[in-house]
């Protein structure tokens, strides 16, 4: 990763300190106490957001699940809201964060730099806990074919996201394009999954790219966006938004933290944290679930620290 000097670091830790306080959930359990005889637990659990969705969104779907923990850890847990995908290596390294949903690009990404390790993740009403990525095009807009498309506009998520760059990358290139910049006309990045979905809706862009679960609750919700919409092409199944937390916390912490998880759903509570999470129940995560995610950027040739730091953004 590529190292900031003292003061920048410094400045962004204030900035990210005072975004937090103000962010903080207010009835979230408080406990100044750092330990509880058994074990000993961090000053405070900051659990780091991606911009999957809007902000306000975002927030909403994880602040049952953010009072759950610290009601039962007797901890005050907050939620912050990354500005966007690669944030999370600064936030995340620089301790300002100490644990998040990873997506899983951003996992493999951080892995071997900020030290993450995995605990649960959730699985959803229809028993899986994958996503796939989805290439998508209004059905009125001619595209087809990845030759359709050549000359057209493309929307992106962010580099550090699976569904919303990599898969669409891989994608181009299994059909001998290797540079999407010269094969659009322009590229851009809307910086969430639904920013995506809706620029192509909107006309604004031809092509987009996203994760599937964003794509389908807006076509639930939206008659309109269900009928104009088409999905071309999507991805292998990939593991969902993991909970991760920092490899030098507490052991006895991370097991507590882990075993409330998996029990999530037997408790009325828990189960109703779940639903704004749009899930049923957690389960254990592990590297291991992510071989079709390496597969692809085998595929890809990546060179993984040369692309994170690539996508570090000040």
């Amino acid at each position: 990763m590529k190292r900031k000097s003292g003061l920048y670091r410094a400045f962004i830790a204030l900035i990210c300190i005072l975004s937090i306080s103000i962010a903080a959930p207010q009835n979230s359990a408080a406990s100044q106490e750092n330990s509880t005889g058994d074990y000993q637990k961090p000053q405070k659990l900051v659990i780091g957001l991606l911009p999957e969705k809007n902000n306000f969104e975002q927030r909403k779907r994880f602040e049952a699940f953010a009072r759950y923990i610290a009601r039962h850890l007797d901890i005050d847990v907050h939620l912050y809201t990354l500005p966007h995908y690669s944030s999370i290596f600064e936030a995340f390294d620089g301790g300002l964060i100490n644990a998040a949903f990873w997506g899983s690009f951003s996992y493999v990404l951080s892995r071997d730099i900020v030290s993450v390790e995995l605990l649960a993740r959730p699985l959803w009403p229809d028993g899986s806990s994958t996503y796939r990525g989805n290439i998508f095009v209004r059905k009125d807009s001619g595209i087809r074919s990845v030759a359709d498309m050549e000359g057209k506009t493309l929307v992106l998520v962010d580099k550090a996201t699976t569904a919303g760059y990599l898969y669409p990358v891989s994608f181009m290139k299994e059909h001998n394009i290797n540079d999407i910049e010269n094969f659009f006309s322009r590229v851009y990045f809307s910086g969430t999954h639904d920013g995506s979905a809706w620029a192509v809706y909107k006309t604004e862009v031809d092509v987009g790219a996203g994760k599937d679960g964003v794509f389908q609750a807006l076509a639930a919700e939206y008659p309109q966006f269900k009928e104009q919409m088409v999905v071309l092409a999507e991805s292998p199944e990939l593991p969902s938004n993991a909970i991760g937390v920092r490899s030098d916390m507490d052991k006895a912490f991370k097991e507590r933290l882990r075993d409330l998880l998996l029990s999530l759903d037997k408790s009325k509570e828990g189960r109703a944290a779940l639903k704004d999470m749009g899930a049923v129940k957690f389960i254990p995560a592990s590297d291991e679930d992510y071989g079709p995610l390496y597969q692809m950027i085998d595929n890809l040739e990546l060179n993984l620290e040369k692309f994170q730091v690539q996508t570090n953004r000040p």
